[in-house]
Order: C-alpha cells, then structure tokens, then sequence
C-alpha cells in the first residue's frame, strides 16, 4: 500500500508540469517534450572534439547512439554545437569539447527507469541510460564519459534542482578551478542534500540545523554555516593541528592490528572498529580497543559503530535513490527514513551521553595528559570563551555529526588501499621494505609523523594515490556551485547558481591516457620523471590537486580531511608491517571483489590469508 501511494504521488508530482498528466493511475504526455540526444564515441584526447574509435574495456558495455531512437515524448532531436572560443592560454592549446545533454524526464531526471510501470520499458527503448545499482558506480561512470565525453550536462534529483535537476559534468581540472573561484562565501557543499538529515536535526530542535527557522545551519549556506564551520574545524585541518594527534592515533592502530587474524573473514568490520579506535583517540584522547577482541572493550562502542555505519547507509540510499528522493520532496516518509530516523535516536542517545560524561570530568578536573590534548577537550575550551558565539549544545551537535562521519568514510578508504595491496604482494613488500627502515630507525618502536612524510615515504603516498585513480571512494568527488556569478566552462556560459560535479574517474582509467590502467603502479606517481613525461600530454590532468586528493577542494573541503589521511596512512602502515597480506586464490585482480554503495563505494572483502611478519 505504501509503495503504491508513492508511486502516484509521483504520477500526480509528475502531472503538475507542462507536459505530463496522470489518467487512471498512468503517465500521459499532453504535449511534446523536447529531448536532446548525441553521438556517444568518445575523442582520442579528453578534452577534443575531433571522434574516433574507443578501446573498448570488457566490462563496459558497448555504448550506443543515442541518436538512433526518438523518445515518444519528443519531436525533435538535436545536439548542443561545440563552442570553440576559449578564454586562457591553456585552453586555446588544444580543441574544446562539445557539451552534450543527457536524454531525461521531469523529476526524475535521468532515472528514467524509475518512472512506476513503464520506466524499464521506457529506458531500454528510447532513453538507453545506465541502469545505476549500488554494485556498478565505476562502470556506470565509465560508460558516461565514453557516451557524452568529458563535458555533458546530467540530470540527477537530490543534487540538482528545479524540474530538470540539472548538473554540468567537467573533468578538466582547469574548469573546476574557476567554479571555486566562484562559490563566494557561502559555497554549496554536499551535505546540503541530505534533507532528512536535516529534517531528523530539526525534529530534535538542533540549533545546528537552523530549529525554528528557515535557514539550515551548518547543512546549509550562509552566515550560520560559516560560524560552525569555523568552530569545527579550528583544531582539526591545520596541519600542526593534525600531526598533533599522530601519537594517539599511532598507538591505537597499534593495538587495533593485533586483531587482523581474528577478523580475517570479517575485514570490513575490522575496518570499522580500527577506524572508530583512531577517531576516539582524537576526539576523547582514549584508547577504546574496540579492534582487537583480545582486549576489553565497551559494548556500547561496539553498538556505536553499527548505528554510525547503518545511519549514513541508509541517508546515501535516501539521497541516491530517485523514487526515494522524489518521495521526500513530497512529503513521504519511508520504510527507509523510518529505520535513518530510529538509527539516529539511537546514536544520538549514545554519543550525548558519552559527551556528558566528557564534559563533567573536564569541570572535575579529573581529564588525564592525553584526554587534555584532545580534540572535545579544546573545543570545550574555545566553547565556553566569551567570543565564541557557541553554546554547550551546539557544541554537542557538532560533535555528534563528527563522531557520525568518522567511521565508515575513513575505513572505505583504507579497505581500497588493502584491496590493492593483496592483490599485488609486490608492491605490498615494496611498502614494507620503506617501512620497515624507518621503524629500525625508531627509538621506541612506534610510527611517528615525520616518518610518513611524503620525502621520506614516498612510495606510501604513492600506493595511496594509485588506489584513488583506480578505486576512489566515489567517482564524483565533489558538487559545487557557481553562487557569484556566470561563468564560461569550454566557452559555455553556465547560469549563476548552476550545481557542476567534478568527475576525476574516468580518465584515470582510460587506457588512451594512461598506460595499462589496470595495473596497479604506484611508481607512477614516484619522482619528478613521471611527471615531466605527463607534462604536454592528456595525461597531465592526473597530476593535478584536482585529481588526486580525495576530500575535495575549497572552504567547504572535509573539515577532517588531514587527520584522515594521518588515520589511513597510519593504520596502512602498521598492518603491513605486522602482516602480509594476500587475498585468496580465488581474487586475482581487484575486479573479482565486489562493492556496493554504502557511504561510499564499499569493498566487499573476501576472507583474507593473514601471515605474521617475522
């Protein structure tokens, strides 16, 4: 019964604009929509407008025209021209791409089999977008990139707005830079889709989500986000700020890697546990052990990370889905946003109590050396200065949606980067040699800040960024919005307020710009060589800041992106130089190991063979 009022709900949303009417439980066109359609093959240079033939990847799907099928919505079929002024230097060096136009309906935008009854029937006819599941993000993008090339415009509910919920698409780091040039002071970040996080914020009046007003607070744009924002990250993105935390994040990666044999037909979990053990040590200066089962832990943590990992699996599946998106901005709340919503009580019961006990042992004087130095001890400090502008429960939220976020996020990352190294058992002793020549220099036995440097560990960083060009934790890595004025990306001018999504995915995967990119190599990214060999050539877009870092870019970067890093880089460490690691017979190459979307694209790891180093 549900699902049946929601699908005419959607019949009734969708029969309220100008071309489309519901007549007995079904869509009907009153009059003619206009529909774009293109030729799909893609240039031999990224940025060309010159076509020829692709290679093609086995596991892509050969990419059709879209032009040969006339959607029975449509009466005419057409292509945006190329536009072949360009503004600066670089661009007038090399042709400029085509935009082009994903074929869409109203709402749904290019979900066109999610319209009830006749969707699939639609989309196989007429419409030919990929069929998006949570187990194909990489090949889906993929696809789009050979179809529409590296400029096109999507259209994708949730992350776009108005009827047509539009979103340009670039992949030229040049392009992006000029939309942050342009966000202004109150740029668009991504949690500003995930309305029913917002709507469970204001349910439980958080002053952090704007209760009682219009205006969404730290999940919006404006003068309160900057507020909170600042507050957040004061103590968190500096890189003295994170590096100070390196000792307690090193100790508990430490302990967290005695758990790996226990855990080896679970690493996910592992994963998780060893990524809430190192945020505890940040946030709270504890040591929670939560990852190695030989020692005592609190079950109440244990159920802190199942509610934070189920939590934002749920919202994404909310923000992702287009039936469920669509329902929220009628109103329907969802099997789905039932379980966000009781998840979320949950955890909030757990964390403010949590955060009680903090607060009156720090007015105890009762904090010991490390629970001093830690994150929620400082921001205690700053919150109760006069000119902070932030109350105690304010400051409790602010925490919560930190401790929320700390878990999954973090530990897909790292679950990548293993996928990578027990797949390629050379490279993974490549990295333990590095390793292990700093730990003999080490006086206490322990990884210190220094050592990970990228100078001094350099084929760490390497392996990290090779396993974003292959496996970054979402294709997309950012959405912004040009919120000052017009700008002119490939010498179109897109309107003021435009959503644009940065796709660095693609062409780090192609096999016309990079060399066997299925083979993990990290020596890619090692040395000035390489480098040079790039410069002048479609490839040098990889070396890029717009490529290869993976939390984004300008003021609405992750707040908690270094200490993420330090997190990923630590616990990578010390795994290998406790372990080897090796997937079973059965996985040859990353390929064989299936993901789904969670948070974020997560490795289903298989049971892994665990060996102690000698």
């Amino acid at each position: 019964m549900m699902l049946r009022n929601s699908s005419n709900a959607v019949l009734r949303k969708l029969s309220s604009c100008p071309s489309f009417k519901a007549h007995d439980g079904k869509l009907v066109m009153k009059t003619p929509l206009v529909l774009k359609s293109h030729a799909t093959t893609r240039s031999t240079a990224p940025f060309s407008t010159q076509s020829a033939p692709t290679k093609e990847k086995p596991i892509i799907a050969n990419a059709s025209d879209v032009s040969t099928s006339k959607c029975p919505f449509s009466t005419v079929s057409s292509t945006l021209d190329a536009i072949d002024t360009a503004k600066t230097d670089r661009e007038q060096s090399r042709p400029v791409p085509t935009l082009k136009d994903v074929p869409s309906v109203p709402l749904l935008g290019v979900f066109v089999n999610a319209i009830p009854f006749i969707g699939d029937w639609l989309n196989d006819n007429f419409y030919h977008n990929p069929n998006v599941t949570p187990h194909n993000a990489y090949d889906v993008h993929y696809e789009m990139y050979q179809k529409y090339g590296t400029f096109y415009t999507t259209y994708i509910p949730g992350i776009g707005e108005g009827l047509y919920p539009k979103v340009y698409m670039i992949m030229d780091p040049e392009e992006m830079k000029k939309v942050i040039r342009q966000e202004g002071a109150y740029p668009r970040g991504g949690v500003e889709g995930l309305k029913p996080m917002v709507k469970w914020m204001k349910k439980n009046n958080f002053k952090l989500a704007g209760a009682g007003s219009n205006d969404n607070g730290f999940l919006g744009r404006g003068e309160t986000w900057r507020k909170y924002r600042n507050f957040m990250q004061t103590d968190l993105l500096s890189p003295k700020s994170a590096s100070g935390y390196v000792p307690g994040v090193a100790n508990a990666a430490k302990i967290a890697s005695r758990g790996v044999p226990y855990y080896a037909s679970d690493l996910n979990t592992f994963f998780n546990y060893a990524a809430f053990d190192m945020f505890q040590s940040i946030m709270f200066g504890q040591v929670s052990k939560l990852a190695d089962p030989n020692t005592s832990s609190n079950p109440v943590d244990v159920e802190f990370c199942r509610l934070a990992v189920d939590s934002l699996a749920y919202l994404v599946r909310m923000s992702d889905d287009p039936q469920e998106a669509i329902k929220a901005s009628l109103g329907i709340e969802t099997e789905l946003y039932y379980k966000f919503d009781k998840t979320m009580d949950a955890l909030k019961d757990i964390v403010m109590e949590k955060l009680t006990v903090f607060i009156e042992r720090w007015d105890r004087n009762e904090l010991d050396d490390n629970e001093r130095k830690s994150y929620f001890a400082h921001a205690i400090e700053r919150q109760r200065a006069e000119e902070s502008g932030i109350d105690e429960s304010e400051l409790m939220q602010i925490c919560l949606l930190m401790l929320n976020a700390s878990v999954d996020t973090t530990s897909t990352f790292i679950c990548w980067a293993m996928v990578h190294l027990s797949t390629n058992l050379h490279v993974q002793e490549n990295l333990y040699r590095e390793l292990k020549q700093h730990l003999d220099a080490s006086e206490d036995g322990m990884l210190h800040a220094e050592m990970l440097t990228k100078a001094k560990s350099p084929y760490l960083h390497a392996v990290l960024r090779e396993s974003h060009r292959m496996t970054p934790v979402y294709p997309s890595t950012m959405f912004k919005s040009n919120s000052v004025a017009d700008i002119e990306i490939h010498g179109v001018t897109v309107p003021k307020g435009s959503v644009v999504g940065f796709d660095s995915y693609p062409i780090g995967m192609d096999p016309m710009i990079v060399d066997q990119p299925e083979r993990f190599i990290p020596e890619r990214w090692i040395g000035d060589e390489p480098i040079q060999a790039r410069k002048g050539t479609p490839a040098e877009v990889l070396d890029s800041v717009m490529y290869r870092d993976p939390f984004s870019q300008g003021a609405r970067r992750c707040p908690g992106s270094r200490v993420a890093v330090n997190e990923t880089q630590l616990i990578l460490s010390q795994l290998v130089l406790d372990w080897k690691i090796s997937a079973p017979p059965s996985v040859k190459t990353y390929r064989d190991i299936p993901y789904k979307m969670q948070t974020l694209l997560v490795a289903q790891l298989p049971e892994m063979n665990v060996e102690a180093r000698v």
